[in-house]
């Protein structure tokens, strides 16, 4: 279940920061600007938290000898 929720989170950031440039290249008003550029940080931290929940490495290995 919770990497399910990880894949959203990473498939929501990446459609913010990229619907984020675009409405801000697109966009002439300064209301669209900062709601652009919001999107575009809400997508970066979504990403950013992404890459820190997600392990480096992962071993099932026991340690008996």
């Amino acid at each position: 279940m919770e990497f399910l929720i990880l894949i959203v989170l990473g498939v929501i950031g990446a459609a913010c920061v990229v619907g984020g440039i675009v409405g801000y290249r697109k966009s002439e008003s300064t209301k669209a600007k900062v709601i652009s550029a919001a999107a575009i940080a809400a997508g970066v931290v979504m990403w950013a938290i992404l890459l820190l929940v997600i392990p480096a490495s992962f071993s099932t290995g026991s340690l008996e000898g």
